[in-house]
């Protein structure tokens, strides 16, 4: 899989669990050669969290893993990607229900697939206080919003669990938002 010209859609993948501690680092200029050798075209991250903003064809899933064998083989680090492309993204972030919602406690967790209603249901179920949660309209993506952080918080601490059969990970507001900056600069 290589290419990426200005007509391929820009994307952004976002890896779970990557820089948190425990062992498993990812350096993301180590990232960014992993894309690139994988034939991927306007490779760049944001953060040291496991953003990748590239250009590559092929489908979703096809990408995913892809840069999930590749990180595997070359950091030797099992890690969950979900691709999202530019308008995806951009949706995602312009349509989130939480605007009262200070940015950096409002997240958005993106899923390889569907979440299904059972996975709404408990995740309705974690939230305490004054948590909110939703779905995104695409069925894919989960709205989650913490007034008063996420210590403490049973829905933080259960979101990504309570997604299953769907993987996915989550990025705040803010740094979604520039995600979407990135993307359309």
């Amino acid at each position: 899989m290589t290419g990426g010209d200005e007509q391929t859609p820009r994307r952004v993948a976002l890896l779970r669990g990557v820089n948190l501690g425990g062992g498993r680092t990812l350096p993301m200029a180590l990232l960014r050669e992993l894309a690139t050798g994988l034939g991927w075209a306007d490779v760049a991250t944001h953060l040291q969290s496991g953003n990748l903003l590239f250009r590559a064809p092929g489908g979703a899933d096809e990408v995913a893993r892809a840069l999930s064998e590749a990180v595997r083989s070359g950091a030797g680090l099992a890690v969950d990607v979900v691709i999202r492309t530019g308008p995806e993204l951009c949706v995602l972030v312009d349509d989130h229900p939480f605007a009262d919602g200070d940015p950096s406690r409002v997240v958005i967790a993106c899923c390889d697939r569907p979440v299904g209603e059972l996975a709404a249901r408990r995740l309705a179920d974690l939230a305490t206080g004054r948590e909110r949660v939703g779905l995104a309209a695409s069925g894919t993506d989960v709205y989650a919003d913490f007034p008063d952080g996420q210590a403490g918080s049973r829905l933080a601490a259960g979101l990504v669990a309570s997604l299953r059969p769907a993987t996915g990970t989550a990025r705040n507001l803010r740094t979604m938002g520039r995600l979407v900056e990135l993307l359309r600069g």
